[in-house]
């Protein structure tokens, strides 16, 4: 709770209005701010812990029915039609490839004729 609502001291008031000012040495900075990173890393390090484990406690039970379902996604009457289509094309593939080999015989003959 904080003392200024609860009708505290006026000292304590004044501490918590007024910034705090640490009195730290210019050469203890880097030996503190590493003892700081080891911490953070420790702490970043459970997390990630943590983390982990919740991704080992998922639930894994419906897995198999979901891709099972994920396999029927496509109707079977559209995949046969696909198929269908996939035969029809390349059977018209076929038929104008030779109508292009029988156009460029003509065009030979032609040029034999004249």
């Amino acid at each position: 709770p904080d003392p200024a609502e609860d009708g505290g001291s006026d000292s304590q008031k004044e501490e918590l209005q007024s910034p705090r000012r640490l009195d730290i040495h210019r050469d203890e900075v880097l030996k503190i701010l590493k003892e700081f990173l080891k911490d953070f890393d420790r702490l970043r390090d459970a997390e990630a812990a943590a983390a982990r484990e919740a991704l080992d406690v998922r639930d894994n039970s419906r897995d198999a029915e979901y891709w099972e379902a994920l396999a029927h996604v496509i109707p079977e009457p559209t995949l046969k039609l696909w198929d269908a289509l996939d035969v029809a094309l390349l059977e018209y593939h076929r038929v104008l490839s030779r109508r292009a080999e029988l156009l460029s015989q003509a065009t030979v003959l032609q040029q034999q004729n004249s």
